[in-house]
This record gives structure tokens, sequence and C-alpha cells, in this order.
């Protein structure tokens, strides 16, 4: 199983509740995250075989997030 990895950037996550919701929102599409105040950013690990980084991104935005590629 090949995982891919990618940033994403999230510059309207502004404290530890955000965190916890971008993550969950990850998880919920198939994939593994941590999400970063400081910096505000999300690193995301998934297997594109299984799911697409489309995918978590939407699913990151149905929360009310803006998500840029890092």
């Amino acid at each position: 199983m090949l995982m891919t990895k990618a940033v994403l950037k999230i510059p309207n996550m502004s404290c530890k509740h955000c965190v916890m919701r971008i993550e969950k929102a990850i998880k919920s599409a198939g994939a593994e995250g941590k999400a970063d105040l400081e910096t505000k950013t999300a690193v995301v690990e998934f297997d594109p075989g299984k799911v697409r980084l489309e995918e978590i991104i939407k699913a990151i935005e149905r929360y009310g997030y803006e998500v840029k590629l890092g």
C-alpha cells in the first residue's frame, strides 16, 4: 500500500476546536492527518487507490474551512 502525503494550508483555522474538527473531517474522508494550529496547515496521508485528495479537501470545506494546497 503506497501512501501519498500532502500538506494543506487552512488559513481560517483559529483554535484547538478547529484542529479537532479538521482532523475529524480528514478521518471521515478515509485518510490520516494531523492539523497544526501554529502553522495553519494539515499534513494528510492517504492511499490514492482508496481516496482522492479532492475528497479530503471537500470534507474539510464542508466544515466551513478554506483549504489550499501547501
